[in-house]
């Protein structure tokens, strides 16, 4: 992810409950295989909130996320920079395969990993 305001969120758990969570804008404008990453569309039905970032160890809800590769040069990121990018929704994530290409922040990517969602 990078560096920059939050804005109020949604994230989608693989069970389908939906939870509040503070992103950053620019995560849910991933691109990959023509696949916009972007908030589910249900109303948040869980009183606690998901978190983005962390260990998959923590009580709680953590995002599911992808690593992609800048293939591009991006101000402000050193070239070939590999980002960690929270997916909202299991069906996107799910259509995102190793090796498609996509853009993230209007820079050419490469997704190259992903990690599953962690509930404990």
């Amino acid at each position: 992810m990078s560096a920059g305001a939050f804005e109020d969120g949604k994230y989608e758990t693989n069970d389908g409950d939906i939870y509040f969570c503070k992103a950053q804008p620019e995560s849910k404008g991933l691109i990959l295989g023509g696949v916009t990453s972007a908030y589910p569309v249900g109303a948040v039905d869980q009183a606690t909130s998901a978190r983005l970032t962390g260990s998959k160890r923590q009580i709680g809800v953590t995002a599911r996320t992808v690593r992609v590769q800048l293939t591009a040069t991006l101000a402000g990121y050193k070239p070939d920079s590999i980002l960690t990018i929270p997916v909202f929704t299991e069906t996107v994530y799910n259509g995102f395969v190793k090796g498609q290409t996509g853009t993230y922040l209007a820079t050419a990517c490469k997704y190259i990993g992903r990690s599953a969602e962690g509930v404990v």
